[in-house]
């Protein structure tokens, strides 16, 4: 069975508004909701054997502060622009490139996409049929045997979790 953890990158900054959208950083409670995020991924078990990642400075700094508290080798993380520049199929093809030995991987991605991604990767004939609030993580599994099999509808969502809800909880 193939697990795929899709999270949307953490709250960003828009206090500086002279950068280009691809350079805003996160905010103090994105800075927060990362790491309390990959805590959660290492706490239940569920650390990914790689990780994809758009190269956006909230992207990537949602990644590095998540793996780093998840204790996942940042040496497993690779950085793909079409996370940022290009769309959901984009998002599928940077799922089927994943390591063939793997099970688990983590896409960290952007907002309509990684909502449309986990819909249409469920079955959903709507696209955004999964609301994702930033930081937000979803596990998909899929019966696939191979990475390349992965397409739209053919995995389900295994459980969802939110930093609004993980603060409640812990």
């Amino acid at each position: 069975m193939k697990q795929i953890l899709l999270m949307r990158h953490a709250k960003s900054s828009w206090e500086d508004g002279s950068l280009k959208d691809f350079d805003r950083p996160l905010n103090g409670r994105g800075k927060e909701d990362a790491p309390m995020m990959g805590k959660f991924i290492r706490d239940i078990g569920y650390k990914p054997g790689e990780v994809i990642s758009s190269p956006a400075k909230r992207a990537q700094e949602t990644t590095r502060l998540s793996m780093a508290a998840a204790e996942v080798d940042p040496n497993l993380i690779r950085w793909n622009e079409e996370l940022y520049f290009g769309n959901m199929r984009d998002y599928i093809a940077a799922i089927q490139s994943a390591d063939k030995n793997l099970e688990r991987i983590l896409l960290v991605g952007h907002n309509p996409l990684i909502e449309n991604t986990a819909g249409i990767l469920a079955g959903s004939e709507h696209k955004t049929s999964v609301r994702m609030p930033t930081a937000a993580l979803v596990c998909l599994e899929s019966f696939a045997e191979k990475w390349d099999d992965i397409a739209p509808g053919t995995c389900q969502i295994k459980w969802m979790m939110i930093p609004k809800v993980l603060k409640e909880i812990i």
